[in-house]
């Protein structure tokens, strides 16, 4: 759910970018770690590049503070949205404030 939620609203996260397949030699990273010895169902691991993208509104660009800090914003409300999906009593705010959320994060991370 959470790459799914990033997919639509962090234009530097490509969804064809993932994988969610154990490989043997990613066993003993922490995510895969976490999953089998502890039981935690969503663990990921976010990877970023230093060579610049290839694809979306970042496509030949270098990747710099700037998207990285809009990407981080980008994944907290991801995980507000997959609280708030998961948890709907709990948060039972109008979506208004998401929209909100959003332009504050677009206007404070805009790549210019």
């Amino acid at each position: 759910a959470l790459p799914k939620i990033l997919s639509q609203t962090a234009p530097a996260f490509c969804m064809g970018s993932c994988s969610f397949v154990v490989e043997k030699s990613k066993e003993s990273t922490a995510r895969v770690v976490v999953w089998r010895e502890i039981g935690v169902q969503r663990s990921y691991t976010m990877e970023s590049t230093l060579c610049g993208c290839d694809q979306g509104k970042y496509k030949g660009l270098q990747i710099g503070t700037r998207e990285l800090e809009e990407m981080g914003a980008k994944f907290c409300v991801g995980l507000l949205r997959l609280k708030r999906m998961s948890s709907p009593l709990e948060y039972n705010l109008p979506s208004s404030v998401l929209d909100i959320e959003n332009e504050l994060i677009e206007s404070s991370c805009k790549v210019t």
